[in-house]
């Protein structure tokens, strides 16, 4: 049987496969990327969203200065080698309903780490009487959504034209560790796990605190309502083109399946009848699964127990502003350049 050998073995094309087998390509490293399309994963689904500013609390989103611009020079140069655009620059504008929550949002903007990304200027009138009465619209600035589906699939051909995608279920069976990593007749020094919510069924990594998260989305198509804005109201919709929008997202802990629910359907649809005053329709509904972590901080590193076994996992809602870094720091430390980040080392769970 003839054998192949490989710099790395990465096991899942998700957004963080994609990026980090794009990174070692281009770093001229012969890897294997293994995975199986499936359309359930967080990736297929994602908002995509990318926001300086995090929740209700109105706080500046953990390093956004510094993960910011990565993410948009590394996703804007990634088009033109991949040869079309699918991350798209967009200011944010939140719709503020009440008093407290204008305060609240008034008090940050003078704040000098947040007044670079919170502007007053907003285009109001430009939703009155499409969307429900308000008191203020905040916009926020160095923001984007990107299309991930559409990022992946494009990354997947690449992989296939470079001869470094083994479209299969990894299959443990296949599966043995000495100095090396084997898989059938695979041979790699180092094999990189990034399976999302799979890593739930991985034996290495059983005990990581990972915990599954189900969103459900809608698409929609809405004729009157502006397209130059991402708007965030306690739920967001995203411009998508073409009068449509993709409107979400609920957020379960407990589920009994990964499809699209009824109630999940309906859920948004109140949402959106609370909010839009002007005619939409559905066009899509579909349902993902997050893998979330505890701190909501990246999981990245060697396993405790198999130096040549490593993680890159737990990215959550904000994977696309944090990937870019991520994955080129974690590259550093493979390389024996730089230690890897307290924060996101995946043994400081291991006791």
């Amino acid at each position: 049987m003839n054998k192949f050998f490989y710099d790395y073995i990465i096991v899942g094309q998700g957004l963080s496969g994609s990026v980090l087998s794009s990174m070692l390509i281009n770093d001229n490293k012969n890897v294997l990327v293994i995975d199986h399309y499936y359309p359930g994963s967080s990736s297929q689904v994602a908002a995509g969203l990318v926001n300086p500013v995090t929740g209700r609390r109105v706080v500046k989103s953990w390093m956004a200065d510094t993960l910011l611009p990565i993410a948009s020079d590394f996703y804007t140069n990634s088009e033109k080698l991949l040869g079309d655009n699918f991350y798209f620059p967009m200011d944010v504008l939140e719709v503020v309903n009440n008093v407290k929550d204008l305060n609240e949002w008034t008090s940050r903007m003078s704040e000098s780490e947040m007044k670079i990304y919170l502007n007053e200027d907003s285009p109001e009138e430009l939703y009155r009487g499409k969307i429900g009465e308000f008191k203020k619209m905040i916009r926020i600035t160095s923001s984007a959504w990107m299309n991930i589906p559409k990022y992946i699939g494009l990354v997947r051909k690449f992989l296939i034209n470079n001869s470094s995608l083994l479209d299969q279920t990894f299959d443990y069976s296949k599966f043995s560790i000495d100095d090396q990593i084997h898989y059938g007749n695979i041979d790699s020094p180092k094999i990189i796990f990034c399976e999302g919510f799979g890593s739930l069924k991985n034996p290495f990594w059983s005990w990581i605190p990972l915990v599954p998260a189900k969103g459900e989305i809608l698409t929609i198509e809405c004729q009157g309502l502006p397209e130059k804005y991402i708007l965030l109201n306690g739920f967001f919709l995203i411009p998508l083109g073409n009068h449509c929008f993709r409107a979400g997202s609920t957020f379960e802990w407990n589920f009994p399946h990964e499809l699209p629910t009824e109630e999940g359907k309906q859920k948004l649809i109140k949402l959106l009848n609370d909010f839009l005053k002007i005619p939409y329709t559905i066009v899509d509904h579909r349902a993902g699964i997050r893998p979330t972590v505890k701190d909501r901080r990246p999981l990245i590193g060697h396993h405790p127990d198999h130096k040549n076994v490593f993680i890159f996992n737990g990215m959550g809602t904000k994977g696309v502003q944090l990937i870019p870094f991520f994955a080129d720091h974690f590259l550093k430390y493979l390389n024996g350049k730089i230690p890897l980040m307290d924060e996101v080392n995946v043994n400081r769970f291991k006791k």
